[in-house]
């Protein structure tokens, strides 16, 4: 239903030793560390960019029909549709045209029995002619949104999984006192997974089953607590039919957030470097934007240390290597050579971009760096 715009690739086995805590001794005392930044950023975002709306009204004037429909917000639409009198539901699965017209198909029986053609420029409503296959039937419809009943609007809206690597949309319509319908997309590093469905609620809880992919059904729990909705995903990612590691488990928040990396200070398994006067040269050196991109790059980590005093810390995120991955190389008076894969903005070319504080490797690449760049000869140096 989403698509991946990912290519998978093999998971890192990583294994992780920590660094020297002496800190380096010819650093300035008199750099001043950067301002620290907020964690995360909020996005803002145009009102009803995605969504899942019930609608109701008539084709023909005169056929009263519902509808539950999903905006997943990247242009593809989805849902359900079922005439009043007979309650059966017909899946639709449709786009958006440009930012106000659509065209949806709907199917029953795996068979294409007609296409709604239409505007939603104002999300609350849908206009447009429904015709079937031979266009021997075109009938004008007018769908209104339904809100949610005052008691039930707890659940309903766009609740969102805010977390540094992995991100993911819930959204909730249609709610009832025992039910609500969803609509579930999650990316965890290259891996996604999207269902949509209807579940069951009993107080402040909810759950969802569907056998679709394997003996055992999915099952999702849904918990909602004061500011968000906690997820939990009991069933395998399969039965789900979700990327290898694309779980859907988690809190979801009202707010959606953009969290930022951090490359950790210590000397435990995911600390980077041994002390904060070490961490701050790095960041005065390349630069508050690709210190994020050095900290997003390197969600899992190895550390290795070196007889000459070198210690080169090699990141990556897990089925994206060749995309995202980063190295940083230090010694014990807190010279530092860098380098992170980068996209150029305009080109959108990969790229290696390179940093340094010895003037003597300004132009050119240290060993340890030359080692690390073995798996992309073909990018470009920026240094």
């Amino acid at each position: 239903m989403k698509r991946n715009p990912w290519v998978l690739f093999s998971i890192l086995f990583l294994g992780l030793v920590s660094c020297n805590s002496d800190p380096p001794s010819n650093i300035p005392e008199e750099i001043a560390p950067p301002a620290v930044l907020p964690d995360s950023v909020e996005l803002e975002e145009a009102p009803q960019t995605y969504f899942i709306k019930k609608y109701e009204g008539t084709l023909n004037n005169s056929i009263p029909v519902e509808m539950v429909l999903i905006n997943w917000g990247d242009g593809f639409l989805s849902g359900r549709y079922w005439y009043k009198d007979k309650g059966k539901p017909i899946e639709l699965s449709g786009e958006l045209i440009d930012d106000a017209s659509f065209q949806i198909v709907e199917f029953s029986n795996n068979r294409e029995t007609g296409v709604f053609a239409g505007s939603l420029a104002n999300p609350s409503q849908l206009n447009g002619v429904w015709s079937n296959p031979a266009k021997s039937k075109n009938f004008n419809f007018e769908l209104h949104e339904v809100p949610p009943p005052a008691e039930a609007a707890a659940w309903a809206g766009n609740w969102h999984l805010n977390e540094v690597w992995d991100n993911g949309t819930l959204m909730i319509g249609n709610v009832s006192k025992d039910s609500f319908d969803f609509a579930l997309t999650i990316v965890r590093s290259s891996h996604t997974g999207t269902i949509e469905g209807r579940a069951a609620i009993t107080g402040e809880k909810a759950r969802f089953s569907r056998k679709e992919y394997e003996e055992k059904p999915c099952v999702l729990l849904f918990q909602l607590k004061e500011d968000l909705i906690e997820l939990e995903q009991p069933s395998s990612n399969f039965a789900c039919g979700f990327g290898a590691r694309a779980y859907a488990g988690g809190k979801y928040e009202r707010l959606n957030l953009i969290k930022k990396a951090r490359l950790q200070v210590g000397t435990g398994e995911d600390d980077v470097f041994p002390s904060q006067i070490l961490h701050d040269t790095f960041k005065a050196l390349v630069g508050e934007e690709k210190y994020e991109l050095f900290a997003f790059n390197m969600q899992v980590k190895e550390v290795e240390k070196q007889s000459q005093g070198l210690t080169i810390v090699t990141g990556a995120i897990p089925g994206l290597f060749r995309t995202n991955e980063a190295v940083i190389v230090f010694n014990k008076t807190g010279t530092i050579w860098a380098a992170t894969l980068d996209m150029d903005q305009t080109t959108n070319e990969l790229l290696v971009r390179y940093f340094t504080n010895d003037p003597a490797s300004k132009q050119k690449l240290p060993p340890a760096i030359q080692s690390w760049q073995e798996g992309f000869k073909d990018y470009r140096v920026i240094y």
